[in-house]
């Protein structure tokens, strides 16, 4: 005898939350490598900033296409969906940017705060900004403990900042993809 497979509205949501989120999320993989980039070609840092903003207009298609072929979207099953896929979307990113701290930057981080903080425009703007501190000692300690910084502990830092990020779009995305009130 076959069994049907009934899942709950909950995991249908999550389900397609994963999906949704895979793809969120290697749009800001995508957008993170671009950025990173952009340090070497300043076009690449452009370009990683547009996927970036692109991929909230993507997410908001996906889940009005979840919304008009799959199930109804009510305001709190639209944040429910958003929210998961967000939520996916930086635990991917988190991955790609371990990997790249871990295995592809090869300290080009360092190198170019360290090659910015050498030109003479953004010294003259530090020693406005922190006046009576010694502005070279304050910014070869700082690149000396970002340097000696795990990717771990790096990727740490990152995933808390995607999650924050993937809980304030959250919403906004979730009131643009939800049900339409019918009258």
């Amino acid at each position: 005898m076959a069994e049907e497979n009934t899942y709950t509205e909950s995991q249908q949501t999550r389900a397609y939350a994963g999906y949704y989120g895979l793809w969120i999320g290697l749009m800001w993989a995508a957008a993170f490598g671009l950025t990173m980039y952009g340090f070497v070609s300043p076009f690449a840092g452009n370009l990683g900033f547009i996927v970036g903003i692109c991929s909230l207009p993507v997410a908001i298609s996906l889940f009005r296409g979840f919304r008009e072929h799959v199930a109804p979207l009510p305001l709190r099953r639209a944040w429910y969906l958003s929210w998961m896929s967000f939520l996916a979307a930086a635990l991917i990113c988190t991955v790609a940017q371990y990997i790249y701290f871990a295995y592809i930057d090869d300290g080009l981080l360092v190198r170019s705060y360290t090659e910015m903080l050498q030109q003479p425009e953004i010294h003259d703007m530090l020693s406005k900004l922190l006046p009576g501190q010694d502005v070279d000692k304050m910014s070869n300690d700082a690149l000396a403990v970002f340097s000696s910084t795990p990717p771990s502990m790096i990727a740490t830092q990152f995933l808390f900042w995607n999650v924050l990020l993937a809980t304030v779009v959250a919403f906004p995305c979730a009131l643009m993809s939800k049900d339409k009130f019918k009258p």
